[in-house]
């Protein structure tokens, strides 16, 4: 098949930039499995297994899409082709009016939340994460700092609560100055002091050593979130999660790969409970459900049904 598969960042991404990273991954895997796949994204990308065509506007996404591609795999510009088209929709948007036909998400909560049904979960090359062999007493807490919704306020406040340290990642401190919300909740202040260590934005070995020696990843979200690429790569690395039951987590964490908990109490007795878990048995749990060759399947499995004419649900 001939796929060509859009993105707006640059690839390989810098720093998180969660839906490159799955663009990526995915078209390795799809070229693995014998397809032909023409990557669009920003300038200056690059990918060792296919054709790279750069594109900085809708316009020049659309002019980049080769005549003869199968189908085209948006995520990102979604623009209107004379094409067959997929479009996933890798953020939350509940509110935007999509009119155009054969949207997917990343998780069926994800999908029920913009009113749809359809769905493919997020897949990493598992190994590409290793099991660690040591455990320290720290808890991890890893995304974007200055995002309200994945409440590092709430994190600072159990850690003193009950007497942990804290590793932060996803930006610098002084960023906690930056965002309204953030700066009214007093973070910068309350997470002065030794119990807390932060380590700016975080990739490649340092990321991993992080999600590996922690003795659990802290996850207190307050939102909906569409799918939680970051507590899959602690479980990758067989370090259990404790966090809210909020969006797409209840469908990620099982019980072999973490704990759930909404007030403090009960976060008290996940923290207890997580001693429990094995670590072996938290990696292969996430290793089994997501892999990106099952992701792969999965938009392929999409890709099919638009070619012979179903418009996705």
């Amino acid at each position: 098949m001939r796929i060509t598969l859009v993105a707006e960042g640059a690839i390989p991404c810098k720093g998180y930039g969660g839906t490159e990273r799955q663009v990526d991954w995915l078209a390795t895997e799809l070229v693995r499995l014998g397809h032909k796949v023409v990557l669009i994204a920003a300038p200056g990308s690059s990918h060792p297994l296919c054709e790279v065509r750069p594109a900085e506007s809708k316009a020049q996404c659309r002019a980049a899409i080769p005549g003869d591609t199968d189908i085209v795999h948006f995520n990102g510009w979604y623009v209107e082709v004379p094409f067959p088209s997929l479009n996933t929709e890798h953020g939350f948007a509940p509110h935007v009016t999509r009119t155009r036909p054969n949207w997917s998400f990343v998780s069926a909560s994800h999908a029920r939340n913009h009113g749809r049904q359809t769905f493919v979960y997020n897949g990493f090359p598992v190994d590409d994460y290793r099991l660690s062999a040591t455990k320290s007493e720290r808890l991890l807490f890893l995304a974007s700092i200055a995002r309200a919704g994945k409440n590092l306020n709430r994190a600072v406040d159990l850690a003193k609560a009950f007497d942990f340290a804290l590793d932060i990642a996803g930006g610098s401190r002084w960023r906690l100055l930056t965002r309204s919300q953030v700066r009214r909740e007093g973070v910068f202040f309350k997470s002065l002091g030794r119990r807390y260590r932060f380590h700016g934005v975080v990739g490649g070995q340092q990321k991993l050593r992080l999600l590996g020696e922690a003795r659990a990843f802290l996850n207190p979200i307050a939102w909906e979130e569409p799918f939680g690429m970051a507590p899959v790569e602690a479980m990758l690395c067989g370090t259990p999660v404790l966090t809210t039951p909020r969006g797409a987590l209840p469908e990620i964490v099982d019980a072999d790969t973490g704990r759930f908990f909404d007030t403090d109490a009960e976060f008290g007795a996940t923290l207890s409970a997580i001693s429990d878990l094995s670590p072996g048995r938290c990696r292969d749990s996430a290793a089994d459900r997501f892999p990106i060759a099952k992701t792969a399947k999965g938009y392929l499995g999409l890709y099919a049904r638009i070619l012979d004419g179903e418009t996705l649900p």
